[in-house]
């Protein structure tokens, strides 16, 4: 009931766009401006704050705060000249948006999404909103009256099925430039406020002497602008951290070489050939071009990769100035029940400001069986709001069985934790963290056997190099740390335990009819007839088991649940009804869409006769289309697992209000390269970041509402750039080319810690191929890892609009990907015909609805 009221939905979107935004420079505490102060503000985005991305993790609003109109009300004083001539200029754009018609980016997608047309629409680049050029004079008049200036730099491109770009978006455009000397060749004080969907070059900031002061404000959803305010005028104080790198230079990511990104200049993707490969060999035969996207930076994603080489950036992972200074004290250094303890006083050492700031623990691994990075983050934990001169202490931990590396063998691998010392470092980011205590292991540790094999095919294995480091670096001056030593006895050992299904009938035969058995139930008759069969509502009760209940169901009425009851192609239009072509005897459709909102392919079909009911599925990170909150980016700046908790409490709220039962979120994938087009709905280079804030946003909702959320895209997802291919240009799935251990360790990490720890009933599967195959038709992936492994119960659904083009309805249901999206005729028909021909079993169908029915049991029936 807390966020039943909108008001305080919006002060929570404030407080986290407020912890979420990172001062990046400061000099001379520019920082914060006084009130009276007068201003020249410069850049057409004042006007027309980007408040986060598009596509399917879009945020939009009818009540979005302009950073303008924030700075006046926050008491700056704006230049006449240039308010004058940007209000101008956003008259004009605002004209030309309504002669040119809808905004697309604004537009209801669900329709053309749940026919899979829309990813033919998608995916074509924006280029930047070009900057207007004022004239010499504005800046000349301004500067009579002011020595300070605030430029905004814009940036909404990219997005769904498509990638960004390195030229005129990651890197200033021309026009930028000038405007950015322009500026900074008039004011001695410069302050650079960077309204971003996602990281772009810096390293103009870090350099420019005339640039005082810069912000990371990211796409921090409607009420940014006035967090923004209140944090430049001091009212509040800056306590974000950066959740991704800022490289000095784009190609200093370890990721450059081997990330595509433009769909224009097809001859520039990259392919198996690039790498010596054979598309044959890896299962794309028939396609004019066979993508491919090789993680060959393993184990050294982002700061990983940054630390290890010893390269320079421009601000490193976990960096972000505050007002005030803070000074951290180790307390004590302990093994509980299995947990390392840091206990530390943090204190505020300013006589002026309050604030807060966040301690960071990461872990070095010493090299053994595998090499690895120099440090990884274990833990974080922000304080409290600190008055000058106030301490607060904090506790930060993990599971020692967090030291074990996975290391891979012809069985499928074992997560090891090795013999040697392992060094931890705390401090307030990547670069600042010092060693402070250390664990000794006296043996090797085997915490997991596991068999599922995940990793590059053979054929790739000799031919893919990865990045590694030539040697260990060290950690000097170790010998006075804290010190525990653990054994074999300190440390979980896990074990796999497989979920067994017993069904009451196994005598069907493709028809879809069975013999009787004796039982009240008329097993698998296709009549609609209500009485004697068991109910979902019974096996809610404990009347009967859900093996009983699908064990009624003949293979017509599994393979229509196995699907989202979408229309299919061609796609009429929003609001249609889904045209069902599989029916009962007597001429009735299996299934119908009972929700009284929710449109086909949005929902799973209904069966009266077995009291299923239809549950709506909505995107999107962003939440579901009321409050546009902070994109996910911006919450992992927080590093504020309780905001993060709010935040989906919030949403799963918003859920409920619109009787949505799956909220599609949150988005797992690991922010890769800085210029993934989805990479402002994601949140960090770094797996434990990305895993912690999914947690804490999945408890919130899960705990709080009747919702479920929806975890995506499973798994490695990090380039949009042909992730599903192209049918119009006759080109294949890109292949993330990935070893075994990055998959684990980095990729599916998140999701792992978001299964064992928050427990969704529902999650998606990417377009993507991971290792030659289909993401939504690996059976290593959807049954052996995330069942076998992780034990999760609930359903796994396709992404939307894999139905024509990427896994075939059979082949995913076979290998445990339970309920293809949107679904319709074509997705019937296809796991129809793939139970003639033996590729999906009655059982494997039977264990999908299964799976459905764990998620829709638990939900509200909005037909009643």
């Amino acid at each position: 009931m807390k966020y039943r009221d909108e008001n305080v939905r919006l002060r929570l979107a404030r407080e986290i766009a407020t912890e979420a935004m990172v001062l990046l420079k400061n000099e001379e505490s520019l920082l914060p401006l006084e009130a009276g102060k007068k201003i020249a503000l410069i850049g057409r985005t004042q006007n027309a704050t980007i408040i986060g991305g598009g596509g399917s993790g879009a945020s939009h609003s009818d009540n979005t705060l302009q950073i303008r109109d924030e700075l006046v009300n926050a008491g700056l004083k704006l230049d006449k000249g240039f308010d004058k001539y940007y209000q101008n200029v956003h008259e004009k754009e605002v004209e030309e948006l309504k002669n040119k018609g809808a905004d697309f980016a604004a537009m209801d997608l669900e329709g053309l999404v749940a026919s899979g047309i829309i990813y033919e629409l998608f995916g074509k680049y924006q280029a930047v909103t070009p900057e207007p050029v004022p004239e010499n004079e504005l800046f000349e008049n301004a500067a009579k009256d002011t020595d300070t200036a605030i430029i905004v730099i814009g940036r909404q491109t990219g997005g769904e099925e498509c990638d960004r770009r390195i030229e005129d978006d990651y890197l200033l455009t021309d026009v930028e430039k000038s405007l950015v000397d322009a500026t900074c060749n008039s004011f001695e004080k410069v302050i650079v406020v960077l309204n971003v969907n996602g990281m772009i070059d810096t390293s103009w900031i870090k350099s420019n002497d005339k640039i005082k002061a810069a912000i990371f404000m990211g796409t921090s959803g409607e009420q940014a602008a006035g967090a923004l305010a209140d944090l430049i005028s001091g009212k509040v104080y800056f306590s974000g951290k950066l959740s991704q790198t800022a490289a000095l230079f784009y190609e200093d990511y370890p990721t450059a070489e081997h990330f595509s990104f433009n769909k224009d200049e097809d001859r520039n993707i990259k392919t198996y050939e690039d790498y010596g490969l054979s598309a044959a060999d890896n299962g794309s035969t028939g396609k004019d071009v066979s993508p491919v996207t090789v993680y060959a930076e393993d184990m050294y994603v982002g700061y990983r990769y940054f630390d290890s080489f010893e390269k320079k950036v421009a601000y490193p992972f976990g960096f972000g100035l505050t007002y005030a200074e803070f000074d951290t004290e180790v307390v004590n250094f302990v093994n509980v029940g299995g947990r390392a303890l840091v206990s530390c006083n943090v204190t505020n050492k300013s006589d002026r400001f309050a604030g807060k700031e966040t301690i960071q623990l990461y872990v070095h691994k010493p090299f053994g069986k595998e090499k690895n990075p120099y440090k990884e983050l274990v833990d974080f934990e922000k304080t409290f709001e600190l008055a000058p001169g106030a301490s607060e202490n904090i506790a930060l931990s993990f599971d020692l069985g967090e030291l074990a590396v996975f290391v891979e063998d012809e069985k499928g691998g074992n997560y090891v934790i090795e013999k040697g010392e392992y060094i931890l470092f705390l401090g307030n980011s990547s670069d600042s963290a010092k060693a402070i205590a250390k664990i000794v292991v006296a043996e090797e540790i085997v915490t997991k056997e596991l068999s599922a094999d995940i990793g590059m095919k053979a054929c790739n294995k000799d031919k893919i190099k990865l990045i590694c480091p030539e040697k260990e670096m060290t950690v000097e001056d170790t010998g006075n740390l804290k010190e525990i030593t653990i054994s074999k006895d300190d440390v979980i050992i896990e074990k796999c335990e497989k979920k067994e299904y017993s069904f009451e009938n196994d005598s069907q035969d493709a028809s879809g009819k069975t013999a009787e058995n004796g039982n009240v139930i008329h097993a698998n008759e296709d009549s609609t007839d209500p009485k004697s069969f068991i109910t979902l509502a019974d096996v809610i009760a404990g009347r009967a088991s859900m093996e009983a209940l699908v064990s009624q169901m003949s293979v017509k009425e599994l393979a229509v649940l196995c699907n989202g009851f979408g229309p299919g192609l061609p796609f009429g239009g929003i609001g249609q009804k889904a045209p069902v072509t599989i029916q009962y005897d007597d001429g009735t459709d299996i299934g119908r869409n009972s929700h009284p909102e929710a449109m086909p392919g949005y929902i799973n079909p209904a069966i009266d006769k077995y009291g299923i009911f239809s549950c709506y599925y909505k995107d999107g990170p962003a939440s579901v289309g009321k409050t546009a909150w902070p994109t996910g980016m911006m919450i992992a700046c927080t590093f504020n697992k309780g905001l993060a908790y709010e935040f989906g409490s919030a949403c799963g709220r918003e859920a409920e209000e619109l009787k949505v039962s799956a909220w599609l979120a949150p988005g797992l994938n690991i922010i890769r390269n800085p210029i993934e087009g989805r990479a402002f709905e994601y949140f960090s280079e770094d797996p434990f970041v990305c895993g912690t804030m999914g947690v804490q946003i999945c408890k919130g909702a899960i705990e709080n509402n009747q919702v479920t959320t929806c975890p995506k895209h499973f798994a490695l997802n990090e380039q949009e750039t042909y992730r599903r291919g192209s049918l119009k240009k006759n080109i294949d799935a890109v292949d993330s080319i990935v070893s075994a251990r990055a998959a684990r360790e980095i990729y599916l990490k998140p999701f792992e810690m978001v299964i064992k720890n928050s427990d969704p009933v529902t999650i998606m599967s990417s377009f993507n191929k991971i290792n030659g195959t289909f993401a939504g038709g690996s059976h290593a992936l959807c049954k052996e890892i995330l069942r076998g492994e992780w034990g999760f119960e609930g359903v796994v659904v396709t992404d939307w609009g894999d139905m024509d083009f990427v896994v075939d309805g059979a082949d995913a249901v076979a290998a445990g990907n339970d309920v293809v999206m949107p679904g319709g005729p074509p997705v019937i028909e296809q796991v129809l015909k793939g139970y003639d021909e033996g590729r999906v079993t009655l059982d494997e169908l039977r264990i999908a609805v299964i799976h459905l029915l764990n998620y829709v049991k638990m939900m509200k029936d909005y037909s009643k």
